[in-house]
């Protein structure tokens, strides 16, 4: 299977004052728990599995470029970076809903889930090849990239 074949995710949030930080600016703990939200909801729809059969092992490269305010309308879109044998990485890009203003990401991440039963990993039995479209071999490539280097650090 191609990754390109697989589901894209989006959801969208309103953001309001609980969702703010001191600054009057959306909260970065609100912000990762939506990121990894859209990322739990993408990889459940790319592997068709239920619920606790997946458990999110980390987020990593999540990135701030661009302040959301109260009021606007956050999309958050989902798609699948790289898959392991039982793990499944998901890039997760968020900006803010402006109509007729070009598109501007505010923040970014990546968010790895690991398939599960009875509380261990086990395979997800989705066979994907790396991409070959420029856009989604980048992102392929930066998370073997990472975990390399995560190796290298840990051992």
């Amino acid at each position: 299977m191609k990754s390109k074949e697989l589901p894209r995710i989006t959801a969208s949030h309103l953001v309001k004052s609980i969702d703010l930080n001191h600054h009057g600016t959306l909260f970065a703990g609100r912000m990762a728990e939506w990121l990894v939200e859209v990322g739990f909801i993408t990889a459940r729809a790319a592997l068709a599995c239920k619920p606790g059969e997946l458990v999110c092992v980390r987020l990593h490269g999540m990135d701030f470029r661009a302040s959301i305010n109260k009021g606007e309308t956050l999309v958050l879109e989902g798609c699948t970076a790289h898959v392991g044998r039982s793990s499944i990485t998901i890039y997760v890009e968020a900006y803010a809903l402006r109509p007729a203003m070009p598109r501007i990401i505010s923040t970014d991440g990546f968010v790895t889930l690991v398939h599960i039963s009875e509380g261990r990993a086990i395979p997800h039995g989705l066979s994907i090849t790396p991409p070959e479209e420029p856009q989604a071999r980048e992102l392929w490539d930066h998370v073997v990239e990472e975990r390399q280097h995560q190796r290298r650090k840990s051992g």
